[in-house]
Formats: structure tokens, C-alpha cells, sequence
């Protein structure tokens, strides 16, 4: 055992396993943190039309690259205090306006990319998309096949919530075209469920699992919540082990948030109960050695792949690459997002869809995408990014790689973010040289905290 205090921090010190399995993705903070700059940062100046000059600006051969489609849609719980998303309680009404609304959105973006590029991936999920009916689903996956070029054997993937699954099986929605799934699990113990509204019973997770590789999947994922209330390590190793036993090609752990304080007229139903920080750390030491005992590889920010997942095999040869929706066996991809709060990225821009449905839907009324805000970032912003995707994929950054991208001398141009980095590299988190940055397997725990080091909107703010 050896003792570790935070970089930076006045927080307590902690106790660290030593062992070399100690490899699990950042702990301490968002494991899901797959944009920069963040979307607090994006201005509302830049709307559809700065969006539609930079989609003719690609068209025009500036730049080229593949096209991912995200297509969201609202959480359907009504009570749910862990999930960041817009929430609605759905009725036959209300799904079937907001599918008619992505089916116009979907359109006026086809109309834009008309002739363009090859969609390598589609991602349909954000909140439960499954909620929608298979009649609803199939018009949506018809539309898009109308106004997009998809390329044969991409990837395409729709996440499934066993507790919210309405009409629609697996069969169908891999006839539709979908090929890889996510699965969303809290816990299976009773007594660990944050609301009434996100029970989800052992069996059923369990068999849709079955069902989603029945009906012809190559992948699916499991994402499991962790530190929720009333969950301890005995009850966390047991929905652990059910899991491995069902034999997913990827687990991915989510760091539960709990965000009651957003549920204005449930505010006084607190619940209590919340795991400490120590009992956090253990279920990750304990994941760590259950799944590498089962044979999966450690991808990195929470992310555990089997040994010939496709991004193990990436990882291992080096070409694994780190973007808007996290790791991808595919380079750098443009996102088109559709749906209420969706977020995408055109060359070296973000934008996020209206939030509000009323707004959303009133936008597409008038034709206009539903684009609130955006940004164009700036070499700095695309320097900064391309360290941190670097760090988290392959845990080591070259200063000559860098310079021989950028104008700049590296030692030089950080040697504010080498001065602070000195706190990790004394804590044993990363090593420094004359030559680059390498991140320890220890200091894998903590990836995000070190790549904040070269955030400068978080550094302009403290």
C-alpha cells in the first residue's frame, strides 16, 4: 500500500492499492467528459447560418472527413436523479410528435449534405430511444437511408433500456440496420435503486442481452452505474459478476451523480445513503480484477473491451482514436446531431441543438435547423485538443509529434502546464523528460485531472 494525495487538492489522503492491475479510468471525475471546449463555453452568435456556411465550407473541399449521425431523444423518466438530459413523460401524443419533428430535421439535413460523404456511424440514443414504437424507429432509419450514403458494415448503434423497451425487439431493430447496442444497468439489488421510476429487474437486463445477440448484434455494451445510494461493495460485486456472466463485448462504468437538486417539486424526497468515496475506490479496484480475471482489456476513461473487441485490437495497434462520442475504431469523424439538445461538430466548430422542445419544434416549423449556439475554435483550442485525445488514448504525448503539427515549441508554449504537472509527476501519476509526457498506469486513475492541467477555459476561471 502506498499513500496518495490528490494534485492540487486539499483533500485527505488516500490509501492506493499498489498493484499493477490498478489501471481503471479517472474515478475522481466525469468519465464521460468527450468535448472540448465544454458546452457552457458555446455562444449563441453562432447559429444555423454560421452551421451552414461551414457545411458548404467542407463541401467545397476545405476539408473531408467521414459523417457520424447522433440523433437524441429525451429521457422518458419522469423521476430519474442521476440523468443530465431533457425528461418527459412519454404518451402515443408525445412520441409520435417528436419523431415526426426528427423526421423534418432530418430532411433539412439531408437537403445540406446532399452528395457528400459516406456515414461511417450512427448513434441513437442520448436518453431512451427505445420508448419509440418499431413503426416510429423504422420511418426514422427509412428517412435517414433516404438522405444519407451509409457505408455497408458501419457502425450503428442504438441504445436499449430493459425497464423502458415499449414494441420494438431486437430482431426488428437489427433489420432496420443497427449492429451494435448499449444497455443501461443501475443495480440489480432492490434496496440500490434511486427511483421508482429506473427499476430494471435482473432478468430483464439479462435478457435482452441474450435477446440483442440472438437477433444478430455484433456488439453490445453494458453501462453500469456505481456509488448509488444504498449500493455497498457486497451488492456491487454481485450485479458485477451477473454481468460478466452474461458476457458482454464491452462494460463501461458510469460515476453515479446524483441530481435530486434538479427536481424542484421532489426536492424534499432526499435520498440518503450514498456510498463514501473510499467504498467508491474499492468497487473500482474490484472491477478492475473481476474483469481483467474475465479477460477484457482496459480502454481507458471507465471503458472495458474483451480481448478481440475491435477497440482492444485498435488499442493494441495503435490506431485507436478519442472523439465527440469517445473511442472509435474510426478517425476523426464530422458529427451531425439531430433531436432536442443534440450536439455535433462540422471541421473545427460545435453546436448544440435548442434544448426546450417548444423551441426545437418551433425552429422546425419555420425550416430552420434548431441550432442554438456554437463555437469556431481556434488553433490554440485544436492544439489543446489533440493533447488531451492524445494523452487519453495512448497515455503519452511527444513533443517533437506535437511540433511537428503545430507551429510551436512545445516546452516553451506549456511551460505553465509543465510547472503544474509536477504535483502529478511527484504523486507518481505521470513521468516527465526532456522528450514527453507518459502517463502511469496509476495516473490512468486520474486522466481527466491531468488533462485539465491544459484546459485554459478552466484555467481562466480559477
Amino acid at each position: 500500500m502506498y499513500s496518495l494525495r490528490f494534485p492540487n487538492s486539499s483533500s485527505s489522503l488516500l490509501e492506493l492499492d499498489s498493484d499493477p492491475m490498478c489501471h481503471f479510468g479517472n474515478y475522481f471525475s466525469d468519465p464521460d467528459r468527450c468535448l472540448y471546449p465544454e458546452i457552457d463555453y458555446l455562444i449563441e452568435a453562432s447559429d444555423a447560418h454560421v452551421y451552414s456556411d461551414w457545411i458548404n465550407n467542407r463541401k467545397s473541399g476545405r476539408f473531408h472527413r467521414p459523417l457520424s449521425l447522433d440523433l437524441y431523444v429525451p429521457n422518458s423518466r419522469s423521476s430519474c436523479f442521476y440523468c443530465h438530459l431533457n425528461q418527459f413523460i412519454p404518451t402515443d401524443h408525445s412520441t409520435e410528435k417528436y419523431s415526426n419533428y426528427l423526421l423534418r430535421e432530418i430532411r433539412l439535413q439531408g437537403q445540406l449534405f446532399k452528395g457528400d460523404s459516406k456515414v461511417e456511424q450512427i448513434y441513437f440514443g442520448g436518453g431512451s430511444p427505445a420508448f419509440l414504437n418499431d413503426s416510429q424507429l423504422n420511418t426514422l432509419t427509412q428517412e435517414i437511408k433516404r438522405n444519407f450514403n451509409l457505408v455497408e458494415g458501419g457502425n450503428f448503434c442504438v441504445e436499449i433500456d430493459a425497464g423502458q423497451l415499449i414494441d420494438c425487439s431486437m430482431y426488428a431493430l437489427n433489420e432496420m440496420g443497427f449492429n451494435c447496442a448499449i444497455v443501461g444497468v443501475q443495480d440489480f439489488d432492490q434496496q440500490a435503486r434511486h427511483s421508482k421510476q429506473c427499476i430494471q429487474s435482473e432478468e430483464a437486463n439479462i435478457q435482452i442481452i441474450c435477446n440483442i445477440r440472438r437477433a444478430g448484434f455484433k456488439s453490445v455494451r453494458v453501462e453500469l452505474s456505481y456509488g448509488l445510494p444504498g449500493q455497498n461493495l457486497d451488492k456491487f460485486a454481485c450485479t458485477l459478476d451477473k454481468i460478466i456472466a452474461a458476457n458482454p463485448n464491452q462494460v463501461k462504468f458510469l460515476n453515479y451523480q446524483h441530481l435530486i437538486e434538479r427536481f424542484k417539486p421532489i426536492r424534499n424526497n432526499i435520498f440518503t445513503g450514498l456510498p463514501a468515496t473510499e467504498t467508491r475506490f474499492e468497487m473500482t479496484l474490484l472491477a478492475i480484477s473481476r474483469l481483467t480475471e474475465a479477460g477484457y482489456s482496459h480502454i481507458g476513461m471507465n471503458l472495458f473491451a474483451r480481448y478481440d473487441d475491435p477497440l482492444a485490437v485498435a488499442q493494441r495497434q495503435g490506431r485507436l482514436h478519442y472523439g465527440l462520442r469517445g473511442f472509435s475504431i474510426y478517425p476523426d469523424c464530422d458529427h451531425v446531431a439531430f433531436g432536442v439538445s443534440g450536439i455535433g461538430c462540422i471541421g473545427p466548430t460545435l453546436h448544440q441543438n435548442h434544448c426546450d422542445l417548444l423551441q426545437y419544434y418551433d425552429k422546425l416549423e419555420q425550416n430552420i435547423l434548431p441550432i442554438l449556439r456554437g463555437l469556431e475554435l481556434n488553433a490554440d483550442d485544436l492544439l489543446r485538443r489533440s493533447i488531451m485525445y492524445a494523452l487519453i488514448c495512448h497515455l503519452v504525448i511527444s513533443y517533437d509529434s506535437v511540433e511537428a503539427f503545430f507551429p510551436i515549441d512545445f516546452k516553451q508554449y506549456f511551460v505553465t502546464e509543465l510547472t503544474d504537472l509536477q504535483a502529478y509527476a511527484e504523486a507518481g501519476l505521470v513521468t516527465l523528460d526532456n522528450e514527453e509526457i507518459a502517463v502511469t498506469s496509476k495516473g490512468q486513475l486520474f486522466i481527466n485531472d491531468i488533462c485539465r492541467i491544459f484546459d485554459k477555459y478552466l484555467r481562466k476561471h480559477h
